[in-house]
């Protein structure tokens, strides 16, 4: 009786740490493809920012926010995905350049943040 008593709380304790096991595999798995989904969407408005005209109205230095908070990772209204964008100062970092940096925030059971960042030349050198 003890013997099966031991062998039942051993298997059982087995089960409890594989089934935390499986929960832990299962919330780095949905963590990675928001990840992944979230450099997708930064991506995304950086290429279309990087498209636009050297002097368009949203390359003027400041903080940026998509009109279409919050997105889905299709990139379509009522998601989890709020997407912002930063543009440097002028001529920052060098001569001739700005940073765009797009920076897509979510969250789950912990707040996350993804950014991405490139130069983006200056209709005139200097900036002005």
């Amino acid at each position: 009786m003890i013997e099966a008593l031991g062998a039942t709380s051993l298997v059982c304790g087995a089960l409890l740490g594989l089934a935390m096991g499986a929960i832990n595999v299962s919330r780095t798995a949905k963590t990675a493809d928001s990840t992944a989904a979230a450099t997708a969407l930064a991506t995304e408005k950086l290429e279309q920012l990087r498209s636009m005209p050297l002097d368009a109205a949203a390359f003027v230095p400041g903080i940026y926010y998509d009109p279409a908070n919050p997105l889905t990772a299709d990139g379509v209204m009522g998601g989890i995905y709020r997407r912002r964008w930063q543009v440097s100062a002028k001529d920052t970092p060098s001569f001739g350049v700005k940073t765009v940096t797009v920076t897509v925030s979510w969250r789950d059971s912990n707040d996350h943040a993804t950014s991405v960042a490139a130069y983006v030349r200056c209709s005139t050198v200097p900036c002005k």
